[in-house]
């Protein structure tokens, strides 16, 4: 009994020194006084009693990243709480829907815009400056001085340099406002020989552009000097304007170019661009060309080899095209000791047409965006050659689901470990009863 008490008093000085009192029914009360009041000797066991006088502070104490759940919803001033489930479509990857789902779901800037015309024709615009020289075939016309004034040399007269105006025309003195806005350089050249031919003498014009305004484009993002680009008047193609602007700062796997038109913008990886010619289209007046740095990349999660240390990862696709083979290659593959090979599922927002193709009511989905689970079962032969077949999407989610024999051995790891930790402490307890009977 002795040592059942000195156990005890040891065990109440301990957890007494790291919280000197406890709140018992609205009392603070010193763990003497618990003590004296033999709180603890009530209890039938050392051993339980030690363990019951080392919990009751000690849940504050123990190491945690964070509030628990009980607190941050006791603590919350005002909220919405909802058990209503997020409404998905699951797909079964099979035999069936393969078809679809091996095709890359490429957008394409050849596929999403309309106008298929090979190369824009340059046309003037408003701001855009012009030269403008005027022949005519004989001196003493209505721009060459006669004879006795001392022709020049072609007889031809240079006016100044001229910017179309906001209502889109030019003026030429004896022809009036000339429409330029719109046109070509030779039907401006057109337009203002039929005003000059009864006035000059078999008139002939030529039209320069001195400063072009109008037809330019935006290449603006990570390239090396953003800016805005002047288009020649051969046609130029969406990378040689981005070679114009220093090219990508980051590699074409890295890259995304969007690509904005007319209200309409497209976005498109820069090595699909680069490995693809049909993608380098041409480039209109007024484009904007976007760059930014975002690599292709997928989440693996659950039972894989690479999470074994407790980690998921954001794992880059390296390359344009990947399949959940290779995805579940790149995350170190199934984790044999933890996954079940029939439950692999790939997470996305998929179109709403794209669902509609294998027979899926989508009426029920208020989006265009459904989310959706696609499910592999690689314990099926085919299925790795499913899987091979499959093509991820950026900002997939893989997971890979336990084998539901993985609870029992984590039910039966923590019956473990609890009994070791009780034998522990008994042992300790006998140990000390027997120092103590020793020494007394």
């Amino acid at each position: 009994m002795k040592v059942k008490t000195t156990l005890w008093l040891a065990t109440i000085n301990l957890v007494g020194a790291v919280h000197p009192a406890l709140t018992v029914d609205g009392r603070q009360l010193s763990w003497s006084v618990i003590g004296r009041m033999g709180l603890l000797q009530r209890l039938r066991s050392p051993l339980i009693a030690t363990v019951a006088a080392a919990l009751l502070p000690g849940c504050s104490l123990l190491p945690e990243t964070g509030p628990k759940s009980d607190a941050v919803e006791g603590f919350a001033t005002a909220g919405l709480k909802s058990t209503a489930a997020l409404p998905y479509a699951l797909v079964d990857v099979s035999a069936d829907t393969i078809g679809f789902l091996s095709q890359p779901n490429l957008i394409t800037f050849r596929g999403e815009f309309s106008d298929k015309r090979p190369k824009p024709t340059q046309v003037v615009g408003i701001g855009d400056v012009l030269n403008m020289s005027i022949f005519e075939a004989a001196p003493g016309g209505l721009f060459t001085p006669g004879q006795s004034a001392g022709a020049r040399p072609g007889n031809f007269v240079d006016l100044p340099p001229q910017a179309v105006d906001q209502r889109g025309s030019v003026y030429v003195p004896y022809a009036g406002e000339i429409p330029a806005a719109g046109k070509t350089i030779p039907e401006i050249q057109r337009a203002v020989v039929a005003r000059l031919q009864n006035r000059a003498i078999e008139p002939q014009v030529v039209v320069s552009l001195n400063q072009q305004h109008a037809s330019v484009v935006s290449v603006l993002g990570d390239v090396t000097s953003p800016g805005v680009l002047a288009l020649n008047s051969v046609g130029e193609r969406l990378l040689a304007l981005i070679a114009r602007a220093g090219g990508p700062r980051f590699e074409a796997i890295e890259s995304y170019v969007t690509l904005q038109r007319d209200g309409k913008q497209v976005r498109v990886l820069l090595s699909r661009v680069v490995h693809d010619p049909r993608e380098n289209i041409f480039i209109r007046p007024n484009d904007v060309i976007f760059l930014t740095h975002e690599a292709p990349s997928f989440t693996a999660l659950g039972a894989l080899n690479q999470n074994v240390f407790g980690f998921n990862s954001e794992i880059a696709f390296d390359v344009e095209t990947l399949t959940l083979a290779q995805a579940i290659g790149k995350a170190g593959g199934l984790n044999d000791q933890q996954s079940d090979p029939a439950e692999v599922y790939v997470y996305r927002y998929e179109d709403r047409h794209f669902l509609e193709k294998f027979g899926i009511d989508t009426t029920r989905f208020t989006y265009d965006h459904i989310p959706t689970i696609y499910h592999v079962n690689l314990r099926d032969p085919s299925g790795y050659l499913l899987a091979a077949g499959f093509q991820m999407h950026t900002k997939d989610v893989m997971y890979v689901a336990n084998a539901r024999v993985v609870d029992y051995y984590k039910l039966l790891t923590l019956i473990n470990n609890t009994a070791v930790t009780a034998s522990t402490v008994a042992n300790a307890t006998t140990n000390v009863n027997a120092a103590v009977k020793t020494r007394w």
